[in-house]
């Protein structure tokens, strides 16, 4: 078996008043959803604070990292294929400019 991989989404709100209905989402909706796929062995959505970590170290320019653990980026992008639109709206209904990136755990 290969090593799952980690996804992270970098993610910005759209509008930053709606927070609240925003982490609501994510808990009955988005974190449920998710981890019913059959690629899903672990998935947080983590807000970020706006405390300087260490001094000199600027902040990054958004609100929230979601971090995924798939059996691979392959099996990944089908269960996001075999997804129901709605979920995705609710995302987009949330979130503006957002990144994301895949990696593997060094041991």
């Amino acid at each position: 078996m290969s090593e799952p991989q980690i996804l992270f989404f970098l993610t910005k709100l759209a509008d930053p008043s709606r927070r609240d209905e925003y982490e609501q989402w994510v808990r009955d909706v988005d974190i449920p959803s998710v981890m019913a796929w059959p690629c899903t062995t672990d998935y947080r959505v983590v807000r970020l604070s706006p405390e300087t970590v260490l001094e000199g170290v600027g902040l990054p320019g958004y609100d929230y990292i979601e971090i995924m653990e798939v059996s691979s980026l392959a099996d990944y992008q089908a269960d996001v294929a075999g997804s129901p639109p709605e979920l995705f709206e609710g995302f987009a209904s949330h979130i503006g400019p957002f990144e994301a990136a895949v990696g593997s755990v060094v041991r």
